[in-house]
């Protein structure tokens, strides 16, 4: 995955959120700092490593982590099971590379499956799928010493399904509470107007929101 799926999931988000003047812009609005700092110092001290360090994407992973931290009901048995997990993935990958067919795909929904089954809430996933990517470089890091040439930190294809399926899911959350803030409002509206009447009814979730 070598286009930057992740960074463009959150542009176009962040933009879409200014735009249209919704509550999340000051969420975004971090995220987008942390990115130009990370790649700020990117830039300022390339790295003269055989690994490369993705600065932009793990100050993204750690804003998003505390945030998600912060909102979690649940927070170490999550980051426990799904640490486990990754450093399950990376002694399978430097001590039998190969050995099990589609492993990155397998680990990783694995990884989301325990994060959800602990967690039991959006914040609470995405909290220890974050958590455990982050604690895992040191696990990477010391692992490949000597082994592989060269390791991307964070690596692109969790970081991109990482970005992908959480902007996903919370996109179907959203709807789903909108569909059900819309019939809420009509269950609790059509006994007051007449037969053959139109209700307007302003969106509940926007006006929180906002």
């Amino acid at each position: 995955m070598l286009f930057p799926y992740g960074e463009w999931v959150i542009l176009f988000l962040a933009f879409t959120t200014w735009i249209e003047k919704r509550a999340p812009r000051r969420f975004f609005l971090m995220l987008t700092i942390a990115w130009l700092l990370g790649k700020g110092i990117e830039l300022t001290f390339p790295s003269i490593m055989p690994w490369s360090w993705h600065f932009a994407r793990l100050a993204v992973i750690l804003v998003f982590w505390v945030w998600a931290l912060q909102r979690a009901k649940r927070r170490i048995l999550p980051l426990l099971s799904t640490s486990f997990i990754m450093s399950l993935e990376t002694l399978f990958l430097v001590n039998d590379p190969g050995v099990i067919p589609y492993g990155s795909w397998l680990f990783t929904v694995v990884l989301v499956l325990a994060a959800w089954l602990t967690a039991k809430c959006y914040w609470g996933t995405a909290a220890a799928f974050t958590g455990s990517i982050l604690l895992n470089q040191v696990l990477v890091r010391f692992t490949n010493e000597g082994i592989m040439r060269h390791t991307d930190f964070p690596d692109a294809f969790v970081w991109n399904f990482g970005v992908v399926i959480f902007a996903v899911w919370a996109g179907l959350l959203v709807g789903w509470q909108s569909w059900r803030a819309r019939e809420l409002q009509k269950t609790s509206v059509e006994p007051l107007l007449p037969a053959n009447g139109v209700g307007v009814c302003e969106h509940s979730e926007e006006r929180e929101l906002q």
